[in-house]
């Protein structure tokens, strides 16, 4: 892998005019940069695929592990949380087969790659994890304007356009699909209008309204014109909507989300000891546990918060000294002890890889790339190409 200086356009904006949602879309891309650009070779964009399909296959295991073995308390679920995630695991996770139609839209797996051949979970996000737009359409689209003689491992808008036929095939009320987020997020809000686009072309009905709009009258959620929402995909952590009064709500009101309870489990820090518990040694997981005393002596360590997505409180230490530290949660829920994993660092800029599955399948990736050793939420998004 090899990091480029490239000369990017001077507005890429202009070229989403191409799509009907590009420009309305486009504040979603708006840590996309392309004076740099990641170039791979074919057999690691097959490492990258083939690793994250087999992560994809051992979390659901980590996280079949954790219903079945009452382990979410351990991440910080509990009481009325972890009845609804333990209902809608059963849901999905039935005897005999996967039920996909209770199955989520998109995940995004974190991995630290060292250019060569180590690849190391750092997270999962299974609950509206962003950058979908980026990924899928403002990567395509720099491409085919900058490098149309290349190959990009990218086949992620026709993927969840098929997504969204199989999830909503045959299920009563999911001819139309509510899409909300909390306003003002221009960045949220530009999502939402991707998402919806991507549904509508599959043939669903779409109706984006503000998350503060959701209302609830005669025992249903309802939008502003009163309309009971029968399905409803949300860019909204589960762990800020989560109060009891909410999950009683939804376990009567007869409303389906895109992004079912369980991956509110799915998407908790603390998994990744459950997988560490589960794969001893894996060469694609890192030693991980929720104490330092369970972890044992490691040269350079993450302390992760449980709850808090990419906001995660998270302080990375290296021979006992403090090198970085970051994020904002209110409740950590817990804490995490992680094995910080070698990264990939050039030019003095240090990058992660998001791998993106849709349905059960890796199908595109994004580098996101940061000054400092903790890549954060507001990290930079760079394109990557392949000979």
């Amino acid at each position: 892998m090899r990091r480029v200086k490239a000369t990017g356009r001077v507005d890429w904006r202009p070229g989403l005019r191409k799509y009907p949602y590009g420009l309305a879309a486009a504040p979603a891309g708006a840590l996309w940069r392309e004076d740099v650009r990641y170039e791979f070779s074919a057999p690691q964009i097959d490492l990258i695929e083939s690793v994250a399909d087999e992560l994809h296959g051992m979390i659901r295991e980590a996280l079949r592990a954790a219903v079945e073995d009452k382990l979410l308390s351990d991440l910080g679920l509990r009481g009325e949380a972890a009845r609804l995630i333990d209902a809608s695991w059963n849901d999905h996770w039935r005897p005999g087969g996967i039920n996909e139609r209770a199955g989520c839209l998109a995940g995004r797996l974190t991995l630290a790659y060292d250019g060569r051949d180590s690849l190391k979970l750092l997270a999962c996000n299974y609950d509206v994890a962003p950058g979908l737009f980026a990924a899928a359409l403002v990567q395509r689209n720099w491409q085919e304007a900058q490098a149309p003689d290349a190959l990009q491992f990218n086949g992620l808008h026709e993927a969840l356009v098929e997504r969204w036929e199989e999830l909503a095939q045959g299920v009563p009320g999911r001819e139309r699909l509510h899409l909300a987020c909390a306003v003002p997020d221009p960045m949220g809000e530009g999502e939402l209008i991707y998402l919806a686009a991507t549904a509508a072309e599959a043939g669903v009905e779409t109706v984006l309204l503000p998350l503060q709009d959701v209302g609830w009258a005669d025992g249903r959620f309802r939008d502003q014109q009163g309309e009971a929402i029968s399905w409803l995909a949300k860019l909204y952590p589960w762990e800020a909507l989560g109060s009891d009064d909410f999950v009683q709500r939804l376990r009567s009101a007869g409303m389906g989300l895109v992004e079912p309870a369980w991956c509110w489990a799915a998407s908790n820090h603390g998994l990744l000891a459950v997988l560490w518990h589960l794969y001893p040694g894996h060469p694609n997981l890192c030693r991980a546990a929720f104490d330092d005393s369970a972890l044992g002596p490691v040269e350079a360590v993450t302390v992760r918060s449980l709850f808090g997505l990419d906001h995660a409180v998270t302080r990375l230490g290296e021979h006992g000294r403090l090198v970085a530290e970051g994020g904002a949660v209110a409740e950590p829920g817990g804490w995490l002890w992680l094995e910080t994993p070698p990264t990939c660092e050039q030019d003095g800029v240090h990058a992660v890889l998001d791998a993106w599955i849709v349905g059960d399948k890796c199908l595109g990736m994004t580098v996101r790339e940061a000054p400092g050793p903790l890549v954060g939420p507001d990290a930079s998004v760079v394109p990557h190409l392949f000979r």
